[in-house]
């Protein structure tokens, strides 16, 4: 079989492997599609080994594919043929440490102790390959939406029309919550996430208090005129704009992060206790927001494959790679593996 392999600052290499071996408990999945996230990006550019990608080591987390054989003591009702979501920390025995060498980009992935519902997801016979390679990173926004127990009738601010902020802010539409703004300061972006279902700001047109009064009305917090938001989901990790959301954030209302902060950012704990507000971090995703994005997918409750905007072969990786790192007119790319 094809497989990427990393080697750091040399690059990455579509080299010839073995087929995985299939024990009694394992599953062998032939890989359709395969989506370079953020993490990868930031990896790769950076040249690095040990950051979650050893050099010499296949790799790619966010994938799917179609069952193709079966160990014997796997429950019959995982079958050949089957299209199936991956989640990568529970696809290899050793687990979250390993789930960035998850063999997103090899033809082949062997997922250890297979099992519906634990590591592989049945996407349906008719199931979008665009969209269903997208369970991964959705799941991310998802779980980072919901960790802060939205209300529906809550006004809710998505920071950052990147791939996990538009899983957030369609999560959420998708889930019945139709007060949803997306902030970004790219309008062809802000463009797909309208076609989900949201409002849109950008910053670069419009202040972002003014933008958010006018979107959702005001409050006046001690003599103070503050836009009525009820939750922020950062998705954008830009210092300069968390500052903005604390300098106009009303009391009790909450902020989730999902973004990764490359820099320390100072918080003020006085207006955080003074008002009340709630900072709470979220990583990864559980099972349930999976389940949730699954439905999602399968019964198209938002056109989620507008996010993809290009795809390569594999033997086009590097290239990929390079479109994905210049980060001009993308969101998702994806890799066609078939």
């Amino acid at each position: 079989m094809k497989a990427a392999v990393y080697y750091g600052k040399e690059g990455i290499r579509v080299e010839e492997k073995a087929v995985p071996q299939v024990g009694e408990k394992d599953v062998l999945v032939r890989n359709l599609r395969a989506g370079i996230c953020g993490t990868d990006i930031n990896i790769v550019r950076g040249g690095a080994g040990n950051r979650g990608i050893s050099i010499g080591a296949e790799f790619g987390h966010e994938m799917v594919g179609e069952v193709v054989e079966i160990g014997a003591a796997v429950a019959s009702e995982v079958a050949k043929g089957m299209i199936v979501g991956i989640n990568p920390v529970t696809a290899k025995r050793a687990g979250r440490r390993q789930s960035l060498e998850a063999s997103g980009f090899s033809e082949y992935v062997l997922i250890e102790d297979a099992a519906l519902n634990y590591n592989l997801y049945d996407m349906g016979k008719d199931c979008s390959l665009e969209s269903a390679v997208l369970m991964e990173p959705m799941s991310v926004g998802r779980h980072g939406a919901f960790r802060a127990n939205p209300k529906p009738t809550d006004k809710l601010v998505v920071l950052g029309a990147g791939p996990i902020g538009m899983s957030a802010a369609a999560s959420l539409i998708a889930e019945g919550f139709p007060n949803v703004c997306v902030v970004d300061t790219n309008d062809w972006r802000l463009q797909k996430a309208e076609h989900l279902g949201a409002s849109v700001l950008n910053t670069m047109k419009q202040d972002l208090a003014a933008g958010l009064s006018a979107h959702f009305g005001e409050v006046n917090v001690y003599g103070q005129v503050v836009p009525d938001v009820d939750l922020f989901i950062d998705a954008a990790g830009a210092p300069i704009l968390f500052k903005q959301v604390m300098a106009i954030v009303k009391p009790g209302a909450k902020i989730s992060i999902i973004a990764v902060y490359k820099d320390e950012v100072p918080v003020s704990l006085a207006q955080v206790m003074s008002k009340e507000v709630s900072i709470q971090g979220a990583s990864g995703y559980t099972d349930g927001d999976i389940r949730k994005v699954v439905d999602h997918i399968i019964n198209k409750k938002t056109d989620i494959a507008t996010m993809v905007t290009q795809v390569f072969k594999l033997v086009d990786i590097e290239k990929a790679f390079d479109v994905a790192i210049k980060g001009e007119g993308t969101v998702k790319v994806i890799v066609d593996l078939t």
